[in-house]
Formats: C-alpha cells, structure tokens, sequence
C-alpha cells in the first residue's frame, strides 16, 4: 500500500506555509519509545511564539514542542532575518506495538486563537517496538519514568546468573585436570557447578550473599557459607585440586588476603577472570564502555599486566589471556575481547 497516496482526514493546508521534515527520514527504522522529529516551519503573518508542532500516529498525539528556535541556514533560505523562530525538535513516543510495522508518522502545526490543526507533511517510518521490559535497566530506565534516579539505580549489580557462558566453561574444562576437586570461590547462584558436576569434577561453592546461598540450596548444589569479615575460608589447607573464580576479583576490596586464601585451600591451579579494563580507549571512539564495567561494586579494574602482577605473589607462574569477543568493533573495524582470564599455578 502506498501510504503516500491515502487522504488526509481532519488536518487542513494552509497555502503560505514553508515547511520541511529532517527527522525521522523517510523508510527509516525507529523504536516506539524513541522518535527524534526535527524540521522547520515558516507562515507569513503568523506569530512564531505561539506555534505549537505536534506528531500524531493512527489519529493520536504523540509528542509536540511549542518551543521554536532560529536556524540561520533556514533564515538564508527563506530571505528572513537571522533571529526569526523557525526549527524545532522533540522526541515523540508512540503507543506501544506488539510487532513491527510501517506506518505514517504526520507533524502538523497550530497557532494560538486558530483551533485547526495545519498539515506540515507526513514521513513513512518503519515503527520498530522496543520492548523495554524485556530489556536490561528496561523496568528502571523508560520514557515515563518520573521517579529521580540516582546512582546506586543505575550502576548496580544484576541478578544471580544461573546458566555458564559458554565460552568461559570451555575455558574451565580445558585448563582443569580430569576429575579434580573445584573450588568456585564466590559462585554466587551456582552457574558452573551443575555443567563441572556433570563433566565429572567435585564442585563445590563459596558464597557470602545470603540470597545466593539459599538459591544454592534451592539447586541442591555443595556449598559453603563464607561470612561477612571472615579471615579464613571454611576449608582445609591444600583441601581442594584446584579453584575458579570468575568476576569476583574486581569486588573485593582487599584482594591480596583472599587471593592468599584461594591460594592456601588449593594443591595445583585456580583460574580467574575479570572485565578487561583495556578496551575502554578502543570504544572512546563511540562514546562506549562495556556494560558489565557498569557495575557500581566494582572495586578493582585490571589490565593484564596489573592482573599478573596481583597473582604471581600467591602463585609463582601465572599466565593471561583474553576470551569473549565484544560484538562492537573499533574504528579499524577490530574485535575485542571483553574479559581477561589468568590461569595461576602453585607450581
């Protein structure tokens, strides 16, 4: 169907209007919640302070500014004088859609004292839903939104993970010894434990949040309770093969302690992942940091060289590396990794 062609019902022209649509372009991809709209409006004889512009989708209003500003570009344009009020821009949000669809987007204008409503033009749109609540931060961050949000709202740390990545337990199993004794130190709800279990290894968790623990029960998982302050983990010297302990690093505030007791209740290898902290310059060029860095707990950010070096007192040979390629590319057009992971052995 060729939208262009429908009749426009209950807008009406106005002959001695200049007018024109920047945003959104035509047959371009926008998200109901998130509409840009920008363009520029000229009537002779009409007072630019009292024009309000408005956007309407299927009959409705769906966002408008009475606010018009100069654009010298359009004052040349139009011979005007560089001060006169012409542009204007404002973010529209369009009722919820359940799918995709093309639809058209109208922007009308209406000055004070004339209730009609003059037809600006109309842009094709493909309206795309963005299904906030299905989204991270969705139920927190959206349009309406009226409640002050403040940092611990945005830069906080996200629900227990169930499910191992599926890279970073390739990596496990194949720096592991067959059938070892594992350690997760801070496990949290367990994600490795069932896949280590089944690939034969004795798992066992540590845990200090009281939620993960009872989550950890809930899954019948082996676990241990570490409390808030404790010195020594609840384990015995050299009691485990080998430990894991992934994403844990970067919230611990004192690390040298707790990797030393990673280091006491192990007899061969513990390895570790953490955010790579090196990717940030590479994503400045997109005004971009990893979301996982976004979490307000972090305490510690390493490089790989900072991560070796915190290591290699607890465990004399430690090698690190990178996994996890980011989906976003640099500049060049080259991919990153978005976690760095160390392999530490005691001999």
């Amino acid at each position: 169907m060729d939208m262009a062609n429908d009749p426009i019902i209950g807008f009406q022209e106005l002959a001695q209007m200049n007018k024109c649509i920047d945003a959104p372009r035509a047959d371009q991809a926008v998200y109901d919640e998130c509409i840009s709209v920008a363009g520029w409006i000229y009537a002779e004889g009409r007072p630019p302070a009292t024009c309000r512009v408005r956007a309407w989708l299927d009959g409705t209003a769906i966002g408008e500014s009475r606010l018009l500003f100069a654009r010298p570009d359009v004052s040349d344009f139009l011979s005007l004088a560089n001060d006169v009020p012409t542009a204007f821009r404002f973010l529209a949000r369009a009722p919820e859609c359940k799918a995709s669809r093309d639809v058209r987007i109208e922007l009308t204008a209406s000055w004070k004292g004339d209730p009609a409503e003059y037809l600006i033009g109309e842009v094709a749109v493909h309206l795309v839903p963005a299904f906030l609540q299905k989204r991270d931060m969705g139920n927190i961050v959206f349009p309406a939104q009226s409640r002050l949000l403040h940092r611990e709202n945005i830069y906080g740390s996200g629900p227990p993970v169930f499910e191992p990545g599926a890279e970073m337990l390739r990596l496990i199993l194949e720096y592991l010894s067959p059938r070892s004794s594992v350690v997760d130190v801070g496990c949290g709800a367990g994600a490795y434990g069932p896949a280590l279990i089944t690939a034969g290894h004795q798992w066992t968790g540590l845990e200090v949040n009281p939620d993960c623990l009872q989550l950890l029960k809930q899954r019948d998982l082996p676990s241990r309770k570490i409390e808030p302050g404790m010195e020594r983990f609840p384990c015995a010297d050299e009691e485990f093969v080998a430990a894991i302990c992934i994403e844990v690093l970067e919230h611990i505030e004192y690390p040298q302690p707790f990797l030393k007791e990673i280091s006491r209740v192990i007899r061969q290898r513990a390895f570790f992942s953490v955010p790579n902290v090196e990717v940030i310059p590479y994503f400045k060029d997109w005004e971009t940091v990893p979301w996982h860095m976004l979490e307000g707990d972090h305490k510690n950010f390493f490089t790989r060289t900072s991560l070796c070096k915190l290591l290699i007192p607890h465990f004399p040979h430690v090698e690190v590396f990178s996994c996890s390629e980011h989906p976003l590319r640099t500049r060049d057009g080259i991919a990153l990794h978005a976690h760095l992971c160390a392999v530490a052995d005691k001999r």
